[in-house]
């Protein structure tokens, strides 16, 4: 029997990530060993570092019988195929090199090319790989190559705002068998963003392959089920039912690709609503699976979330001096100040985003007829102290009088250990003139902001805090119909401050002269207002998520 001259090849990789996955740009390190069972001529040792993706399916066209054929669909795109030597070809000894037997090791570097290349991916129909490949070329023999997969990952920016967004959709049917037909279902589903990261908490989770030729002439579709989660039933005649499932990814699924040509993975959450012997109510929801955040935005210490304190929780920043002596005891003093996250109108595009929306609801019991509104917000984001102008058609075609009412609350999050305390509180209300029967107003309200009210803190881990604005209409005798819109209260406008920002960088706070400080020592400090203390809520203070 012949032996393998070459024996136990195996390439060892440096350290990049404690995922041990690889993306754009990185620098792969790490040595190649073998052992040789004998001297050996070698010609050269090659390594090539390449990136492709390929699909192929099958499918029968044509008519029935003697017509239907079999097409084969394929496509291959390269993305990158660079070629390196370990040990070049000796020139000096005709191209070849004598080694002896024994263990061998070489050390190698190589760096991944910069460009926008999708994650690795397996499926029924197609792959995408990135492979590391070790040839042994010696004379008068064929090449000998050994094959290693890297793990390769597409860094998405998880810091896009248009992915921490919440989403929300809506569905309603009717039920009717013949002559009989029972009232509307409704169903409304809210996730708090778009995109997650693999076994994040957060029922079905289905994941979608598509596999094209070239300019997607043809292509094939498939359609997976992961992880799913049901929910407790839902009673006959029940109306206004707010239900929460936590539904795990899982670290196993594949990462979102939505950058290559002829290989797309999508996800999406799905909600269904089941109602025995009818068809289901669904309600979809695209979501992006991808690695661990990207920071792309400056160091965290620029981004830092404002004071806060309440009874449940507090973001606190101190300024502690020490003064260290030889044989005496240190001497410390501290103060607090407080610090406010310099944001404006400008620095999230999500922030001049117009709200609207609308409702129509039927009254029932003591008043008949139906009303509804369309509501106008024209922004996301105000500053403190502020006026926001809120814009609604009011249509009353019921037969009482109804008053629209606007109330802006705040909704204060804590989070420890996988669990979540919410707290909210009504900040203030206001009500409009009477709409008569049988009519229609465009009604026009500006609401100001008080200039004491805390900005939101959505930039903090464990402490939230945001705001709602609540446009409903009272309707006597009967449940009144509302909106609610996601409000981003920022901090007070500066004057020239705002627009001739100061060539030193404050990180979100001012200085001034502390005359207290010996020597005029600049004291970290800003007459914004961030956040009063938070009294302990009253007894009529709702403690669930009222989005």
């Amino acid at each position: 029997m012949f032996q393998p001259t070459v024996k136990n090849f195996k390439i060892s990789f440096g350290v990049v990530n404690d995922r041990n996955t690889f993306s754009s740009g990185d620098i792969i390190t790490g040595h190649i060993s073998f052992d040789l069972a004998k001297e050996t001529n070698i010609t050269s040792i090659t390594m090539a570092l390449t990136g492709r993706a390929s699909v192929h399916w099958s499918a029968d066209v044509g008519g029935g019988g003697r017509r239907r054929r079999r097409v084969h669909y394929s496509e291959k795109l390269d993305f990158f195929n660079f070629k390196s030597a370990i040990v070049q070809e000796n020139s000096a000894t005709g191209g070849t090199t004598k080694f002896q037997p024994g263990t061998h090791v070489y050390p190698f570097t190589c760096q991944l090319p910069q460009g926008d290349f999708p994650s690795a991916f397996r499926g029924v129909h197609g792959k995408i790989v990135y492979t590391l490949t070790v040839g042994f070329n010696r004379p008068w023999r064929m090449s000998k190559d050994f094959v290693t997969e890297l793990n390769f990952v597409n860094c998405v920016d998880t810091n896009q705002p248009e992915l921490w967004a919440p989403l929300s959709g809506s569905n309603n049917m009717t039920l009717c068998c013949l002559w009989c037909a029972s009232g509307p279902i409704t169903m409304t589903v809210s996730i708090e963003k778009k995109a997650f990261i693999p076994a994040t908490p957060k029922v079905r989770l289905q994941q979608k392959q598509g596999f094209y030729t070239h300019n997607k002439a043809h292509k094939r579709m498939i359609f997976k089920n992961f992880a799913s989660v049901t929910g407790q039933p839902i009673s006959a005649h029940t109306s206004d039912v707010h239900t929460e499932i936590i539904l795990t990814i899982p670290s196993s699924a594949m990462l979102t690709i939505s950058n290559c040509s002829i290989l797309e993975v999508e996800y999406f959450i799905e909600a269904t609503l089941r109602v025995t012997a009818f068809p289901d109510l669904t309600v979809l929801f695209p979501i992006i699976l991808c690695d661990t955040l990207v920071n792309t935005h400056p160091p965290p210490y620029l981004d830092l979330p404002s004071s806060f304190k309440s009874s449940s929780g507090k973001i606190v920043y101190t300024l502690e001096a020490n003064l260290s002596r030889s044989m005496r005891v240190d001497s410390k003093a501290n103060a607090q100040f407080t610090l406010i996250h310099k944001e404006n109108l400008n620095s999230d595009p999500l922030l001049m985003t117009p709200q609207h929306s609308t409702i129509d609801k039927k009254m029932k019991l003591f008043t008949s007829g139906t009303v509804g509104m369309d509501v106008n917000i024209e922004r996301t984001g105000f500053h403190q102290g502020e006026g926001m102008k809120v814009v609604a058609y009011i249509q009353n075609k019921s037969s009482r009088h109804i008053k629209p009412k606007y109330c802006l609350y705040n909704k204060y999050s804590y989070f420890a250990k996988g669990k979540r305390k919410v707290e909210t509180r009504n900040i203030l209300k206001e009500v409009g003139d009477a709409i008569p029967p049988s009519a229609g107003q465009t009604v026009t309200r500006t609401i100001t902001i008080s200039p004491t009210t805390c900005v939101s803190i959505l930039n903090c881990n464990i402490i939230k805090v945001e705001y709602r604005l609540r446009v409903y209409l009272d309707v006597k005798y009967a449940s009144d119909p509302e909106i609610k819109f996601p409000i981003v209260i920022l901090p007070a406008l500066q004057g020239p401050y705002e627009e001739h920002p100061p060539a030193y960088p404050t990180y979100g706070f001012e200085a001034f002269t502390n005359s207290e400080m010996p020597g005029g020592t600049s004291f970290p400090q800003n007459s914004t207002t961030s956040c009063p203390s938070v009294p302990p809520p009253s007894n009529g203070t709702d403690f669930h998520d009222t989005y």
